[in-house]
């Protein structure tokens, strides 16, 4: 390969890698978990207390939401739909490490 070609794909590797998104991070309560359709309701804790609609299928589930259970997801807008890549179950953690205030 000539250095103007190592040049060229150099640019290509860094323009694509600049291409892919960061995951963003939303905490907040469970309003509606559907295992079956693979999908997350979460209210964001954090104002205007958007609720956001996630999908779970190709997601990281710790121990499985339940509503009224606070969450954190890690995620992508993947074209206009949410996908969720990591779920952690803030309250069941809280219960099964005994630390749930009983």
């Amino acid at each position: 390969m000539k250095l103007g070609q190592w040049i060229g794909l150099g640019i290509l590797i860094g323009l694509a890698a600049a291409c892919v998104q960061p995951s963003q991070v939303v905490q907040g309560t469970v309003i509606n978990y559907q295992a079956d359709a693979k999908t997350l309701v979460v209210k964001d804790e954090k104002p205007p207390n958007e609720e956001l609609t996630l999908s779970l299928a190709k997601a990281e589930v710790g121990a499985e939401p339940s509503a009224g259970d606070v969450v954190r997801v890690a995620y992508r807008d993947q074209g206009g739909k949410l996908v969720a890549t990591r779920i952690m179950n803030l309250t069941r953690q809280k219960e099964l490490s005994g630390s749930g205030g009983h």
